[in-house]
């Protein structure tokens, strides 16, 4: 599909979060600038949350809890991550059957970690919009 603006994306988001379940691992994949984060803040808007959504570039994971979203949620920003181990030291794979787990930059070391329930890739065009492919419904266990 394409998705021509910002406002565009987040309402991609929120319309996703409709058919995001629990332990849900969402791979969302895309270079700087893509649109990950504006689509991360429309799919929280879609489970509640009405707070700013900030890049976790350098927390690695932000976290949101009920009740200020309908479930759980994790969003997790692999860019700065310089090996697949670091991942278990964030314990992403632990609690993951209670809450959904958004990762950007999910090609780094995501899909060797968990095999993602869905994949959205995000490629910018030169007229600022985006083609965004969406794959739902994957084997979600871990490898």
């Amino acid at each position: 599909m394409i998705i021509a603006t910002d406002e565009d994306m987040r309402a991609f988001g929120h319309s996703l979060a409709k058919n995001l379940k629990l332990s849900d691992w969402v791979a969302i994949n895309g270079p700087l600038g893509a649109g990950k984060t504006v689509l991360c803040a429309g799919i929280l808007e879609g489970l509640g949350y009405e707070g700013e959504v900030a890049s976790p570039s350098y927390a690695i994971v932000h976290s949101y809890e009920p009740p200020d979203v309908l479930v759980a949620v994790a969003h997790v920003d692999l860019y700065r991550l310089d090996d697949a181990d670091e991942l278990d030291e964030l314990g992403l794979a632990d609690e993951r059957s209670e809450r959904i787990t958004l990762v950007e930059w999910a090609e780094r070391f995501g899909s060797a970690y968990v095999v993602p329930s869905h994949s959205i890739d995000i490629a910018p065009q030169a007229d600022g919009s985006r083609i965004v492919t969406l794959k739902m419904d994957h084997d979600d266990t871990r490898n």
